[in-house]
């Protein structure tokens, strides 16, 4: 099955979570897209360490490198949403955030 990331769009010129790769560093962009890849790869199949679900829809992708987290849905069966991402630090917040954007999408 072929998976396609989007990014969840608050109609806005440029969305959230592309506004947040941008903050990252070279190094850090690199560990984000090494996890992202495999996402799309091997979609509602990836595991931990590298996922996990939160429940109800929602899951979190883990960078263990830097601690960063992206959290997604999947939608028709083809598509993973991010919703947003962070950093352990902010992960309880992130995850409110997360599931807020879910019950919209």
């Amino acid at each position: 099955m072929a998976w396609q990331i989007e990014y969840w769009d608050n109609g806005s010129k440029k969305n959230p979570i592309e506004k947040w790769f941008e903050k990252l560093s070279r190094e850090e962009f690199k560990a984000i897209t090494k996890e992202l890849n495999m996402l799309e790869e091997l979609g509602n199949e990836l595991k931990l360490p590298h996922s996990r679900s939160l429940g109800k829809g929602l899951f979190e992708l883990r960078e263990r490198k830097f601690g960063y987290r992206l959290y997604y849905c999947f939608k028709e069966n083809t598509i993973i949403l991010l919703l947003t991402a962070g950093d352990k630090k902010s992960q309880a917040h992130d995850i409110e955030i997360a599931r807020e954007r879910l019950l919209k999408s």
